[in-house]
């Protein structure tokens, strides 16, 4: 396991069918494992724009962090941490492996926010992930990114480290 200034990454089985048994008792229908395999690329097209409707749901939550305090401001802080771990989920099923990271990245970053750093430092935080993850979605950066996304990822653990110490 990566330590928390680590990346680490994990690919799964990206086919169905290297997930399930085929023949025996509990095996799955080679067939049925083909048609769910056709059902999910269907759906891969439609992952840009679902990913640009959540990206636009976090940008919505973050422009109100600026003006709203208290239990207003938690609202905002849940809803960007719920739209990115969907986006974290809904990534590397559709091969961008980057925003899963990314995403990641963002859900630990706003679960340690504790009240013990200023409002305006979390917001730039969030704001440099929002930014990573526009950047990824606008250039159709599938997998990891290789060096740029590499880069990136770095780039955000830097971030992380010198706008919230201890983070």
């Amino acid at each position: 396991m990566a330590s928390d200034d680590e990346v680490e990454i994990i690919s799964p089985p990206t086919q169905l069918r290297d997930k399930v048994t085929v023949g025996g008792i509990s095996a799955v229908d080679p067939a049925a494992i083909a048609r769910a395999e056709q059902a999910i690329a269907d759906l891969a097209e439609n992952y840009l724009v679902w990913a640009q409707t959540d990206l636009t749901k976090i940008q919505n939550a973050y422009a109100r962090l600026d003006t709203e305090r208290g239990e207003t401001r938690d609202e905002n802080l849940k809803k960007i941490f719920s739209v990115a771990h969907d986006m974290k989920g809904q990534g590397g099923s559709f091969g961008f492996d980057l925003v899963t990271s990314v995403g990641n990245h963002l859900c630990r970053l706003l679960e340690r926010f504790d009240g013990t750093v200023d409002p305006a430092t979390e917001n730039e935080a969030i704001r440099i992930h929002m930014d990573a993850i526009t950047l990824i979605i606008n250039n159709d950066m599938k997998g990891h990114g290789g060096p740029q996304g590499e880069a990136m990822l770095k780039g955000i653990q830097q971030m992380v480290a010198k706008l919230v110490p201890g983070v």
